[in-house]
């Protein structure tokens, strides 16, 4: 789902701070997880107001094998990535961040966590035909969250066959005017259209074929030892069966 656009040159201004390492966080007792709640099932904020999902389940696993406690703090992704992690607001973020080559240059992914994919998302039914790949897409309206992939790949492939791009703050925003049929397409991530068909039956589907593949990853600091943290974590709950179970759990469909 998310990709910064030219953030590194920015994220390069702010030094180089050194990482954040295991020892700090058993030292303090606690793992900061810093996440945008607003992308469901992956993390979002369910009517307790309690944050939830896929990621944040396998970060509590991370905290919980390296004995210290879980906090989650929401930031927006804008903030987020790469801000808060290179400047250590936060220890780790998760936030459906795609791995590119470009983030890690400034930050350290974990192993991929989840294979997902960029979709077009349109009202039930697809009352404009809206068709994807396409020759032209000459007068239509396409909607994409700000600083993600989404953006990236419709600034890239979409404008130049003449769509007119329509930037978002958040993903909610953009489903009310897809909603409210202000817009023809929102770009979107594979499992929020399944999410989308149970939360709000029978408003939304996916239209023609997938725009882009991406791999998920838990992004911290460069260089820090984290990452094997984690990546051994993944790795445990793979062999023993609770990641499949959170698939489950969270995104696959029954």
């Amino acid at each position: 789902m998310k990709r910064f656009i030219g953030a590194v040159a920015a994220a390069m201004l702010l030094g180089t701070a050194l990482a954040t390492s295991v020892a700090d966080v058993k030292k303090k007792g606690v793992l900061v997880l810093g996440t945008d709640p607003q992308f469901a099932p992956f993390e979002f904020t369910n009517d307790k107001g309690e944050i939830q999902g896929f990621e944040i389940d396998l970060a509590q696993a991370i905290a919980k094998d390296l004995g210290v406690r879980l906090e989650i703090r929401s930031v927006g992704f804008g903030a987020l990535m790469p801000g808060a992690v290179t400047s250590g607001r936060v220890d780790m973020a998760m936030s459906g961040i795609t791995i590119t080559d470009e983030r890690s240059k400034i930050v350290s992914f974990s192993s991929p966590l989840y294979r997902s994919a960029q979709v077009f998302i349109v009202r039930k039914g697809n009352p404009r035909k809206f068709s994807w790949p396409a020759k032209t897409l000459a007068g239509r309206n396409i909607g994409v969250q700000a600083n993600t992939t989404g953006q990236y790949e419709a600034d890239q492939r979409l404008k130049p066959l003449k769509a007119n791009i329509k930037v978002y703050n958040n993903f909610a925003s953009a489903l009310a005017d897809l909603r409210a049929g202000r817009i023809d397409t929102v770009i979107g991530d594979a499992p929020t259209v399944d999410y989308l068909a149970k939360a709000q039956p029978g408003q939304f589907e996916k239209a023609g074929q997938n725009l882009a593949s991406e791999d998920y990853g838990v992004a911290v600091k460069k260089n820090s030892d984290l990452v094997g943290a984690i990546n051994a974590t993944l790795e445990r709950l793979r062999k023993n069966g609770e990641y499949q179970k959170l698939l489950e759990k969270w995104i696959v469909q029954k």
